[in-house]
């Protein structure tokens, strides 16, 4: 077969799977849950805003008896050392039972320039970890 007779069908398929994964709905593990961004810093503004426009539903405070929720955690640390990196890092966590949902680890710079591209970064990471596996046949 020619390099033709491959294109169409291998255009078809990155078509599919970046629908796929820029869909609006919540990953599977999050579905019916809120997820909760406490922090009032530059970074949980603009996360809070990117894991909603993402289709993940967001408060910004506390509420009992609603349906689970799963609290996101920030920090940033660096390595020891002369040539020591800047570490990002956002983990999801039930609220109920403590488990770990999701966790993201990444170099600061890796992530981009301004905060809101920082926090792009970390949606997409956190979303993409989220997104249903497909289980071989």
């Amino acid at each position: 077969m020619t390099f033709r007779a491959y294109a169409f069908p291998a255009g078809v398929a990155l078509c599919t799977l970046t629908c796929t994964l820029m869909s609006a709905r919540p990953a599977a593990p999050l579905r019916g849950y809120r997820v909760l961004v406490e922090g009032r810093d530059t970074l949980s503004d603009y996360l809070a805003r990117a894991l909603k426009k993402r289709g993940f539903t967001v408060r910004r405070r506390v509420r009992g008896g609603g349906p689970p929720t799963a609290a996101l955690v920030t920090f940033s640390y660096r390595e020891v050392g002369p040539e020591g990196v800047t570490w990002c890092r956002a983990l999801l966590a039930d609220t109920r039972s403590g488990v770990v949902v999701a966790n993201v680890i990444a170099p600061m710079e890796s992530l981009g320039v301004s905060t809101e591209a920082r926090a792009a970064s970390l949606a997409d990471s956190i979303a993409l970890q989220l997104a249903p596996r497909n289980s071989p046949p």
